[in-house]
């Protein structure tokens, strides 16, 4: 119901003023996105107990979260900048994001290949 009537109230706008348009569409992607967050910690706790269940270290479970929010935020950030329409304050934040997103994974990344030369080198003995 939000998506709706923030889109028709957008599209309405959008004859009158863009910018008011832009900003109708940025509030209520917000309100969407709250309403997401609500719903996420009903989620944040089944994963967590699933994850205490099957011995996944907590730091794991962190990292899989920031990603998560670092591309759910990158992707608001940049559909706001093209629909205001500045692509290339777009481009620059997917590029950023990506970066961010590849520096929280860099520690989990070399973990895993550690395990795997120890892995090889146990095999190979």
């Amino acid at each position: 119901m939000i998506a709706l009537i923030g889109s028709v109230t957008a599209i309405q706008m959008r004859s009158l003023r863009r910018e008011y348009a832009v900003l109708i569409g940025g509030a209520t992607t917000v309100l969407l996105l709250l309403e997401g967050l609500i719903r996420f910690t009903g989620i944040s706790g089944a994963l967590t107990a699933v994850c205490a269940e099957y011995g996944v270290t907590s730091d794991l479970f962190t990292t899989v979260l920031k990603i998560i929010g670092i591309a759910y935020l990158t992707d608001f950030g940049v559909n706001i900048s093209k629909d205001a329409g500045q692509l290339a304050i777009a481009g620059a934040l997917e590029t950023g994001g990506r970066i961010l997103i590849l520096s929280c994974t860099l520690p989990t990344l070399v973990t895993l290949l550690k395990t795997g030369a120890m892995l090889i080198r146990e095999a190979a003995s």
